[in-house]
């Protein structure tokens, strides 16, 4: 039996992320799929997350009927790169790129050429 198709939104720890959850929730509901959140969030807070911010994120997720899976890595887009397959995401939505975003966007649009993508700019803009 294959996972039914999701489209997966990429949150970080920034308090805006809701932004993303609304417009992943968007499109999902345009595709007929269910909502998927992923946060990649750095090694170093496996031994001490911050709770109050994952905490958020889960509320935000749990809000539009989505599942969230929360990661420990220090290669956010690796990540993202492979759960994206294991969930089945027919698209994928993430934040305007900051100063180092655009690698995290260039990679997974490398190593997933055939899953379009949504960037989600600060003014809630939706490019794909």
């Amino acid at each position: 039996m294959s996972k039914k198709a999701c489209v997966l939104v990429c949150v970080t720890s920034q308090p805006d992320c809701e932004r993303l959850i609304r417009a992943g929730k968007k499109i999902a509901d345009g595709e007929g799929v269910p909502l998927q959140v992923v946060s990649v969030q750095r090694m170093e807070e496996c031994f001490q997350p911050n709770s109050d911010t994952l905490e958020r994120l889960h509320q935000q997720a749990k809000a539009v009927n989505a599942e969230m899976t929360i990661y420990f890595n220090d290669s956010p887009a690796l990540t993202v790169a492979v759960h994206a397959p294991q969930t089945n995401a027919v698209h994928i939505v993430s934040g305007s790129p900051g100063t180092d975003g655009n690698t995290f966007i260039e990679t997974i649009k490398g190593l997933l050429p055939q899953t379009p993508m949504t960037i989600v700019d600060n003014e809630q803009r939706m490019i794909t």
